[in-house]
């Protein structure tokens, strides 16, 4: 087997998931609870939230966990736009791009049908440009919601020239960057990057699906989606999983710890892998210049996306066609970019990452060459 959709999720590292057995068996208890095995699971906890704010150079006490990057963006965009319609706002303006991940979009969606103004920024010449953001920005915004990194092209957007230009021209607004196919790839510091709320998740860095967290500045208001106790400070109600967030804290200490060497490898794997598809008559590189090595976006042109992946998994190759929240669909994010026709109907996203090798690439371009002869 080949797994080349590490964009859709990674494989556990061995050493993270003992850290989620051994939680579960042996720091069983509730980290609220007042006794001895209920302190260990909440010291287990705490250096966990060490472990993930270290990535990101926040504040240990600003860092609240949730079940997965989903439901942090969720409520970094609700929560934030709600907590100020408590505060008397009730209407605004909400920016975000048209290539954000579903949850960002739905989310914002779901305001638009509560009569705030949404605006999509679009990319121009293939990408997203930060004066297109920071121009929408007016006296009624209230949210600027940008990612990090896409997750079905790689293009790395400029956070942090939009986080700065939009807090110089309303200083009043909050800014979100959904960091989900970042973390723990990309250096990305809060001391560079003026963002209030970033969001996170476990299973893109080698950690357990159903864990992730959010970081919200200090001053920042965020109101829960769910009621209940006073876990995670009230931000997020309920008991905490435990070895599911103490995994996720090694795996958040690994990826910081290799993540130049990481970088370095997956690198090699892309230049490697993309010298070898320009030689391709029917392969057509969607993904921008200056993209991040762990995402390739392709067209394959003799073939539908939903084919390809077929033939692929046939010969025990697995990639996806977008993003895996939206199985099935044409990608949106391909459609904003204006591709359209057999070159959005082919599209093959390649998730490159840690334990891939130079060889399974190898087989991936033969396997390719293979197909598309045939396919003639």
């Amino acid at each position: 087997m080949i797994y080349l959709d590490n964009s859709a999720t990674t494989q556990v590292d061995k050493d993270v998931a003992m850290t989620a057995c051994e939680v579960m068996t042996e720091v069983y208890g509730n980290p609220s609870s007042p006794y001895l095995l209920g302190r260990d699971a909440l010291g287990r906890l705490t250096a966990a939230r060490q472990q993930v704010a270290q990535v990101i150079g926040a504040p240990t006490r600003q860092i609240f966990f949730t079940s997965g990057g989903t439901e942090a963006n969720n409520l970094a965009i609700r929560g934030s736009v709600l907590a100020a319609r408590g505060e008397g706002r009730n209407k605004g303006r909400i920016i975000t791009t048209a290539i954000e991940h579903s949850s960002v979009l739905e989310s914002c969606r779901s305001l638009e049908e509560d009569g705030y103004e949404v605006v999509f920024i679009r990319p121009r010449d293939g990408r997203i440009q930060a004066d297109d953001v920071i121009h929408a920005v007016n006296q009624d915004t209230l949210l600027v919601s940008v990612m990090a990194v896409n997750n079905e092209t790689g293009e790395r957007l400029p956070v942090e020239e939009i986080a700065g230009g939009v807090k110089r021209k309303n200083p009043d607004v909050l800014v979100h960057c959904d960091c989900v196919q970042g973390f723990g790839k990309i250096l990305f510091s809060l001391n560079r990057i003026k963002a209030d709320m970033v969001t996170m998740s476990s299973h893109k860095i080698h950690g357990p699906k159903g864990s992730g967290a959010i970081y919200v500045r200090e001053g920042v208001n965020v109101r829960p989606l769910c009621f209940g106790g006073s876990q995670e400070s009230k931000v997020r109600p309920g008991t905490e999983n435990v070895p599911g967030i103490a995994a996720f804290g090694h795996a958040s200490l690994k990826a910081l710890r290799d993540i130049r060497e990481n970088w370095e490898h997956v690198k090699e794997l892309n230049l490697y892998l993309t010298d070898c598809l320009r030689q391709m008559e029917d392969v057509v590189i969607n993904s921008p210049s200056g993209a991040v090595p762990y995402v390739l976006n392709i067209s394959v042109l003799p073939f539908a996306t939903e084919e390809l992946l077929h033939e692929m998994r046939m010969r025990g190759i697995y990639l996806s066609g977008s993003s895996a929240c939206e199985k099935g669909a044409r990608s949106h994010v391909i459609r904003a970019m204006g591709i359209e026709g057999p070159r959005a109907d082919s599209v093959v996203r390649i998730g490159l990452g840690k334990k891939n090798t130079r060889e399974e690439v190898t087989v991936l371009v033969e396997t390719l060459n293979e197909l598309i002869k045939r396919g003639k």
